[in-house]
């Protein structure tokens, strides 16, 4: 028997140590110290009638509870608490009642008269109240182990779901990246191997930071700023970028991997197939909530749906998906587009 067992052996013991001790002394108290044997054997019989009724139940409800019994559940409980009933009266009559028909009762002629319907139902209804209270502490624990394991399920379902998610958000990045890097190995350009250094940090970055539930906020503008050094050897000067940070983020810390798919979408949505356009980043702390907006612009020419423009759409359904784990109703994602821009504004708290 494990410890938090002992606790429920001993305070059942202890609830009935004292629910014998009040009901005998109460009623001595009352009465008097006349017959103080008497009042024992009153308080044993009730003690008896009550704790068979509590656990008869307890044991019946574990039962027929959870297979789903339940009429037999009910039937079976009627005839407990009418059996208690009847043996705390049988009991009464035998130990109590018929001594003191020789003793003080003398104008009554038969113990018969006690079983009058009157007298066994309070008999019946006495020890159903008295076991209510063990009874109704094994549903309130049962309750709260039962809600207990529901989050404890709630949460491995949402921490299987992110770990999910975050598993189709690193490849899909990867992809994205070894495409630059194609194109410019099949152009000979000169910043190949830088460009395969930095994949090396994002790949350093998803290997270890990544996996944590928690990194902080600068990492993460890190990680995007590598990102945004990639597309800045493949497209040239003629893409104009900026990362801006307003506030102190020093100490903030933001679950991994929630702002670059906004920028990592701008990329592929809002850049012409020559390199053409602009992206704004604004990354700020506002009341206690991390604020990334990303804007960028919107090419005159849409650029035709390769695998890598269909996997980023990939990537918003995810950070979308992550969002509702997270922060289920307290964050916010808006995504607007006009004529000539695109902005994206993410809201999540720190």
């Amino acid at each position: 028997m494990n410890k938090q067992n002992w606790y429920i052996v001993a305070g059942h013991a202890l609830y009935w140590l004292l629910f014998f001790l009040f009901d005998w002394l109460a009623i001595s108290g009352r009465v008097g110290k006349v017959d103080s044997a008497h009042f024992f054997n009153v308080a044993s019989i009730n003690f008896v009638s009550a704790a068979s009724l509590a656990y008869l139940s307890i044991w019946w409800f574990r039962v027929n509870w959870f297979i789903g019994r339940y009429r037999r559940l009910t039937f079976g409980i009627a005839i407990f608490i009418l059996l208690a009933g009847l043996l705390k009266h049988a009991l009464n009559t035998w130990l109590l009642y018929i001594p003191m028909l020789d003793t003080h009762i003398t104008n009554v002629a038969s113990w018969i008269s006690y079983w009058k319907p009157r007298y066994v139902l309070g008999s019946i209804v006495s020890p159903m109240l008295q076991a209510s209270i063990v009874v109704m502490a094994y549903f309130f624990r049962l309750w709260t182990r039962q809600q207990r394991l529901v989050e404890q399920a709630k949460r491995e379902k949402v921490e299987a779901e992110l770990e999910l998610l975050k598993s189709q958000v690193e490849p899909h990045f990867i992809f994205n990246t070894l495409n630059n890097i194609y194109y410019l190995a099949q152009n000979n350009h000169p910043r190949t191997g830088e460009m395969i250094y930095r994949l090396a940090q994002l790949l350093s970055y998803m290997l270890y930071d990544s996996r944590k539930a928690m990194i902080r906020v600068e990492k993460e503008l890190d990680y995007i700023r590598d990102y945004v050094n990639l597309e800045r050897i493949r497209y040239g000067e003629k893409l104009d970028i900026s990362v801006n940070v307003y506030g102190a983020l020093k100490d903030a810390m933001a679950p991994p991997l929630l702002l670059l798919p906004l920028v990592e979408n701008a990329f592929k949505h809002g850049i012409a197939p020559v390199g053409q356009g602009w992206i704004r980043v604004d990354v700020s702390r506002r009341n206690g909530h991390l604020v990334c907006k990303v804007e960028n612009s919107v090419p005159e020419q849409a650029p035709p749906i390769t695998p890598a423009r269909e996997a980023s759409g990939l990537g918003l359904s995810n950070l979308e998906n992550r969002l509702d784990a997270l922060f289920p109703g307290n964050h916010e994602l808006k995504i607007l587009r006009s004529k000539d821009c695109f902005l994206s504004v993410l809201s999540i708290p720190l």
